[in-house]
């Protein structure tokens, strides 16, 4: 490495995405900074808060291989770090399920079709007479803030330095290199979530999402129901929260909004959620215990963006569904950045 060169790889911001990118350089002995804006771990984003849902189901099989893929490295980062980063619950799905069905054969993973009588009688879930219920059984919650204090240990104790309260205004090309945050590396991962569109050129859009926590005695599969759709507009989804009991939301319902400006939960889709969670989960207390925002950075079919311009490589644009793929993405932009380093 040039000795002007103050790094190998920078990567621009501290989530999941970027931890987990981080880790993976690291530990294959590359010299890696991360430059975090805010700091480790903040609530601004999108890798805040106690779970996210882990699940197969998909309506389309490449999402199926995907999360069958970072199955295997949750499960190495788990041994990692020394303790479990998820909790198994499985996955329910009410509603219109039936590409998941499909989906899931063709990927050969197990599932069950339950009827209304059994769906309740195995789980704290009310469903319609008549209704049936989708049940897939490798799936439940990722820890988030614990995977995310996993990925940023793992990348730390393999060599990577964390700027935090770092900020990247612009992404400069150099000869052999790139300029950031005041920083020369000989390349660049940008997982800058909603604020990455101000660093390279993408299609995105960045909505606030609102998300309601809730008392529930005992927990559940994480639950997606397309079955209401045409009652909000939006799928409703809930998951165990520990520590409060649920978690829920209605999937892509949030305003189009500005990264920068400070977040507050909307009332009308507060109440939306809560009708919703209470008509579909038995024993929870209808009045949220407490309410956040989350950012969705989005585009057209919830796709990924994991390329490389050059020696910029870009993973951006989860869309509100990519926590459970991090190790998998992690490891896909890392070796888009050896690439960028090849001569």
């Amino acid at each position: 490495m040039p000795a002007e060169t103050d790094a190998e790889v920078a990567v621009v911001g501290g989530g999941v995405m970027g931890l987990s990118t981080a880790r993976a350089l690291a530990q294959a002995g590359r010299n890696v900074v991360v430059l975090e804006q805010f700091e480790l771990g903040h609530d601004r984003g999108s890798s805040h808060g106690s779970s996210r849902i882990f699940r197969l189901t998909y309506p389309e099989a490449k999402w199926v291989r995907l999360a069958q893929e970072a199955l295997p490295l949750w499960s190495e980062l788990e041994a990692e770090w020394g303790a479990p980063l998820r909790e198994w619950h499985g996955s329910l799905d009410l509603g219109d399920w039936g590409a998941d069905r499909r989906a899931l054969e063709a990927c050969g993973a197990p599932f069950e079709i339950l009827e209304a009588q059994e769906t309740q009688r195995r789980f704290p879930v009310r469903v319609a007479a008549g209704e049936r219920a989708l049940y897939q059984p490798d799936a439940g919650i990722v820890l988030a803030d614990k995977a995310l204090r996993a990925l940023g240990e793992g990348a730390v104790a393999a060599g990577a330095r964390v700027l935090e309260r770092t900020c990247a205004e612009s992404v400069e090309n150099e000869v052999d290199g790139v300029r950031v945050a005041g920083l020369r590396a000989r390349a660049v991962v940008v997982t800058a979530g909603s604020w990455a569109d101000r660093l390279v050129e993408l299609d995105t859009t960045t909505t606030r999402e609102t998300l309601a926590y809730f008392a529930c005695p005992e927990p559940f599969p994480s639950l997606i129901d397309r079955a209401e759709g045409d009652t909000f507009g939006r799928l409703g989804y809930a998951l165990v929260a520990p520590g409060v009991g649920a978690k829920a939301g209605t999937h892509h319902s949030g305003p189009v909004t500005d990264p920068d400006e400070a977040g507050v939960p909307d009332e009308e889709l507060l109440a939306t959620i809560a009708d919703w969670a209470a008509r579909r989960l038995r024993g929870l207390q209808p009045e949220p215990v407490r309410a956040e925002t989350c950012l969705y950075t989005n585009r057209p079919g919830e796709r990924f963006v994991l390329e490389r311009r050059g020696r910029v490589v870009v993973g951006s644009a989860c869309s509100g569904h990519g926590f459970k793929f991090a190790p998998l993405i992690g490891r896909t932009l890392a070796k888009l950045a050896l690439e960028a380093l090849e001569p």
